[in-house]
């Protein structure tokens, strides 16, 4: 049985198949496959890849982990504000991780992206790929984080060393990073 990232999308700690039903117990397959999930709570690193490292098909596990960093728009950031629509955020991820499945050849993608107040120096999004050769688990993360970047729809501040907060504008190199992927 072949397992589509639409299948089991998670969200708020909840698997939905794609027409919005919650099963009783999400098979096992889909912890280790395909996953999206946009939560407030830290990211784990270890406990996220511990699923995929026990699947045998695996020979290679790319991750990008992204944290906040003290500059940007601004050079005197402590955090980042993360707002989404939800249903409609996990929709888009999902459709970035199809997008790469039809690609490449994948046995496992897991996308986690967080929420709300993120503080300087935490993860703010991780990208796990899996694929028995690396050659795939890397461009088929490269190309999920410059997809990601570009068109997942969150809205981001950043927080200032006073209080004040910023808005953060599309960058137009994130936009061409992404146009090299057709």
């Amino acid at each position: 049985m072949t397992t589509s990232p639409l299948d089991y999308i998670r969200s708020d700690n909840q698997y939905i198949d794609d027409s919005g039903t919650v099963p009783a117990h999400p098979p096992i397959s889909a912890a280790s496959c395909f996953e999206v999930r946009v939560q407030h709570e830290p990211i784990d690193l270890q406990w996220e890849l511990a699923p995929i490292m026990r699947n045998p098909d695996v020979g290679a596990i790319v991750n990008f982990l992204g944290v906040v960093r003290d500059r940007g728009d601004v050079d005197d950031v402590i955090a980042l504000e993360l707002e989404h629509y939800p249903g409609m955020t996990e929709q888009s991820l999902a459709g970035i991780v199809e997008e790469a499945a039809a690609r490449w050849r994948l046995d496992a993608v897991k996308i986690v992206h967080r929420i709300g107040r993120v503080a300087l120096g935490d993860a703010v999004v991780l990208v796990v790929v899996a694929a028995a050769h690396r050659a795939q688990a890397f461009e088929a993360c490269e190309f999920l984080m410059d997809i990601l970047k570009a068109h997942a729809p969150f809205w981001k501040k950043e927080v200032r060393r006073d209080g004040t907060a910023i808005w953060v504008k599309a960058r137009t190199s994130d936009e061409r990073s992404m146009l090299r992927w057709g």
